[in-house]
């Protein structure tokens, strides 16, 4: 593989990687200062809705 090719690969590695930070800051900031973890919003595909019907 060209090294132009590789280049494009690693920028969009590292775009994806600086965009999970982003949306993904106040969960990280949670867990570093040993808080009680956000909930997930609705849209993201780690949303479980609370089950009341116990």
């Amino acid at each position: 593989m060209n090294r132009s090719f590789l280049s494009f690969i690693a920028g969009v590695c590292t775009g994806v990687f600086a965009i999970m930070l982003y949306l993904h800051r106040n969960v990280i900031k949670a867990a570093i200062a040993g808080e009680e973890l956000p909930k997930a919003p609705e849209s993201c595909p780690a949303f479980r809705p609370e089950d009341d019907r116990e």
